[in-house]
Formats: structure tokens, C-alpha cells, sequence
């Protein structure tokens, strides 16, 4: 699994478009953007449920967030609470193209892709494991292959690439 995480802050929306009907959702206030690709090395089922798990993990203790010194020293929960905010927020995003390779050409080869059903499978479950969460923040999905058009601000930019 490969997910790229941008700090963000102000109204971060998604609307997502499939079999020609639309919706969107959004919050307001800080928050995270979540890209993530599963790939093909990733079907084993018993190790992705711990891969996930590392992942979602990792994804809400991520400490990007400014303490009262402006260091980066708070997971969003943490800043959502020291800072009495009423909204904060996930977006949560499956985006093959994360699996991507480029070694010649310049054409992409998203070969090392997971089979796009299991991979659906493989967000649908991750989205029922965040869904059984009650954080204070917000957490929103993109729809898995759906034409999406996100909209946010990063802040800093802070961007962290992990794999797992």
C-alpha cells in the first residue's frame, strides 16, 4: 500500500461523479487529505488487514499539526481539541495512479496496480473499518473509480509519502 498525506486547512471538498449522478461532501477547517493506492503485492489478505490497520494508524497519529510553539507536534485530533475547534477532517481517497511506474517512456504503467476489484473491496473495507471510529473530526470518502474533482488548501505544504 502506498498513501501520500497533505496537511491541509479551510474548506477541503470532493464531488465525485458516476453513472451520471453527482455528490459532494466537504468539511471546514484543518485537516488531512489521504491519497491511497493498493497494489498488486498487497492481495494477501491477512497481511493487508494488518497493513491497513499500521496505516489508519499511523494516519490519525500523525503529528503535523502546530503546537503553541509552532512546531509540528499534534495529530489532528490533538489540535482539533487545543485549539476548541468545531471542524477538522479526513479525506480519505483511492487513487491507483499512486502505483504508477515510469522507467522508460513517458507513458505511465500502473501494472503493479491491484486487480481494481479486490482493490474496491480493499477500500470498501477500510472505509467500514474508519466508519466504526467516532473521532471528533470529520471523515469523509471518495467514491472507489468514480471521476473525482477535490478541492483544498495544503498548509505548509506538508506532504508525507508512506508505504507499507
Amino acid at each position: 500500500m502506498k498513501a501520500i498525506v497533505q496537511r491541509v486547512r479551510g474548506k477541503t471538498s470532493i464531488q465525485s461523479t458516476w453513472d451520471s449522478r453527482s455528490e459532494e461532501h466537504s468539511f471546514e477547517g484543518p485537516g488531512l487529505v489521504v491519497l491511497l493506492a493498493w497494489e498488486k503485492c498487497d492481495e494477501e489478505r491477512v497481511d493487508l488487514e494488518k497493513k491497513q490497520s499500521w496505516l489508519i494508524e499511523r494516519i490519525e497519529g500523525l503529528r503535523v499539526f502546530p503546537d503553541q510553539e509552532g512546531k509540528m507536534n499534534l495529530s489532528l485530533s490533538d489540535y482539533q481539541s487545543q485549539n476548541n475547534l468545531s471542524e477538522a477532517g479526513i479525506l480519505w481517497v483511492s487513487q491507483f495512479t499512486l502505483a504508477a511506474e515510469l522507467k522508460s517512456g513517458f507513458r505511465p504503467s500502473f501494472t503493479k496496480a491491484m486487480n481494481p476489484n479486490i482493490a474496491r473491496e480493499s477500500f470498501e473495507e477500510l472505509q467500514r473499518k474508519l466508519s466504526l471510529k467516532n473521532p471528533s473530526y470529520t471523515q469523509i470518502f471518495g467514491r472507489f473509480a468514480a471521476e473525482m474533482q477535490l478541492s483544498f488548501c495544503n498548509w505548509g505544504p506538508v506532504t508525507i509519502p508512506l508505504s507499507v
